[in-house]
């Protein structure tokens, strides 16, 4: 049997979208303890707990290979908010990236952090990035500091 929090990782949907599943009987024989906790069989899925935990370890494995074996515990890592401050956006924008894959970033008890050395390699490109000095160039004097630019999709 699989565990109500078990469900929602394996499926990686959030805990409403899981209840409501319970509850409309998508999960065959699945029922609620005297608890209230669901409990699912494990048939109702193609793959098994030991699946699950072989498929965590291998995944553990590439990660270290990825990492060069280093520790993810010293990385070090910078507030996001010291990126929002670099990039002159939110702090919510910053956590929107991170939530979407678009920059790394993990969550500590409430506040997220961003590796350092992801966040030096983004500042080193941006400011070897030429587009802006190029732009006051070719414009010259209706060259305009803070555009807003709106991409009609």
């Amino acid at each position: 049997m699989y565990s109500f929090a078990e469900v929602c990782k394996k499926l990686g949907l959030d805990r409403q979208t899981v209840q409501n599943m319970c509850e409309r009987g998508m999960f065959q024989d699945a029922y609620q303890t005297e608890n209230g906790d669901w409990l699912i069989p494990e048939y109702n899925f193609i793959t098994t707990k030991k699946h699950d935990e072989k498929a965590e370890e291998i995944l553990r494995y590439i990660d270290r290979k990825n990492h060069g074996g280093r520790d993810e515990t010293k990385i070090p890592y910078i507030p996001a908010k010291v990126v929002a401050n670099h990039y002159g956006v939110t702090l919510k924008k910053v956590i929107n990236w991170i939530n979407h894959g678009y920059l790394s970033g993990r969550l500590v008890e409430g506040e997220y952090f961003v590796p350092e050395e992801e966040f030096e390699y983004l500042k080193s490109k941006r400011d070897k990035d030429a587009t802006v000095g190029e732009l006051k160039k070719l414009l010259g004097s209706d060259y305009i500091e803070d555009w807003d630019v709106e991409i009609e999709e």
